[in-house]
């Protein structure tokens, strides 16, 4: 007597929004792999900041969730990890796929590799730490030099163990797409708070999570004005959580119109409100990779605690504008210098002269990551 169900693969993968957004292009790849098997995902909850992945993830790609929470306490985790060993073998999955970022320190994924194989999964996938020279590597003259996107990363760490990466069909976008009621909601919810309704929606996202990268709301107000003053027809909505509603209130109100989204909507309806914009600016966040893998052209303003490519916005088209400094790629969270030089450095003037040319040169997103310009200010 033979058995209808599918076999098990575990997919592990953990993080913010971004780092949610640029696993897709490998969950495209191993459900190409596992063809007739059911994925399921694994996802650490434990922060408020965390994005549920079914948010995020299309529907075609993942059969199913489990989540985690490590609690405080040394007693607590143990426990958790017991219950957490405990559900993983009794699924009896096949094989595990290993989708976490590749700054993952090498002891961290050898540990990582050790739980799931007690777990008693045979196959392991993608458990491949990267070297400080892949992940960070230097030009001729010492800065950080360009290197792949996260994306990329994760695939080839597939491809290293078999799984097949196609480049044309893992990396296409638009990533997510949205039924004609899901986007009928949005124009629903827009068209009584539009003045302008046949002028075209511009997107601005002030907020981010990592305080490195934060550009002043003051310096959004002024790029606002100057945006109305060029295109009086334009109309700009602004994009974000709850964290960044009261922003939105201030620039609707210095800019003396606008529409403030900020917190009245889930991640995929904001994607489908960022679908129906012209084109979005924002920062080196997660609301940047939504807007891209939605179809949205985008011009980020970026500073130089990463190297440059590893998490610029999927698709063509987009634009990246930095300001140079002598501490690139410290990779630091809080900049350590008052002046946080490599943000402050990118002035209104630079972002809006840049930013006039993105409008009058903007082309449709593509599946070629490599084709972000990025330009120094």
């Amino acid at each position: 007597m033979t058995s209808d169900k599918k076999p098990k693969v575990l997919v592990y993968l953990f993080g913010s929004l971004g780092d949610t957004i640029v696993a897709i292009p490998a969950l495209r790849a191993i459900r190409r792999h596992f063809s007739d098997t059911e994925l399921i995902l694994l996802q650490n909850v434990e922060s408020g900041n965390i994005v549920k992945a079914s948010e995020v993830i299309p529907e075609d790609l993942i059969d199913g969730y489990l989540s985690y929470k490590n609690k405080a306490g040394k007693i607590s985790k143990i426990g958790g990890f017991y219950r957490l060993w405990r559900d993983l073998r009794r699924q009896q999955f096949q094989a595990v796929v290993y989708l976490v970022i590749s700054e993952r320190p090498a002891p961290s994924v050898a540990r990582d590799k050790l739980f799931f194989r007690l777990c008693g999964i045979p196959r392991l996938l993608g458990f491949h730490a990267f070297s400080r020279e892949e992940l960070y590597p230097i030009d001729a003259v010492k800065r950080p030099a360009m290197t792949d996107n996260e994306a990329v990363r994760k695939l080839k760490r597939l491809e290293m163990d078999g799984v097949e990466f196609l480049p044309e069909e893992d990396l296409r976008t638009p990533f997510l797409t949205f039924s004609n009621a899901e986007t009928e909601i949005i124009k629903n919810w827009l068209a009584p708070r539009r003045k302008k309704l046949d002028s075209r929606l511009i997107a601005i996202a002030p907020g981010c999570k990592t305080r490195a990268n934060i550009w002043s709301l003051e310096n959004f107000r002024q790029i606002g004005q100057r945006l109305i003053a060029a295109d009086p027809n334009c109309e700009i909505v602004v994009i974000g959580g709850k964290a960044e509603r009261e922003d939105g209130e201030k620039l609707v109100s210095a800019w003396g119109g606008g529409i403030n989204a900020a917190g009245e909507f889930s991640v995929r309806e904001s994607g489908a409100l960022l679908s129906l914009c012209d084109f979005y600016i924002g920062l080196d966040t997660g609301t940047t990779h939504l807007a891209a893998v939605v179809g949205t052209t985008c011009f980020g303003i970026y500073g130089e605690r990463n190297n440059p490519g590893n998490w610029f916005p999927l698709g063509t088209g987009h634009l990246v504008v930095f300001h140079p400094v002598v501490c690139a790629g410290c990779r630091a969270y809080t900049c350590p210098r008052p002046t946080h030089p490599c943000m402050t450095g990118v002035s209104v003037e630079a972002v809006w002269q840049n930013l006039q040319k993105f409008m009058q040169q903007k082309t449709p997103t593509g599946a070629d990551i490599s084709s972000v310009e990025r330009i120094a200010v």
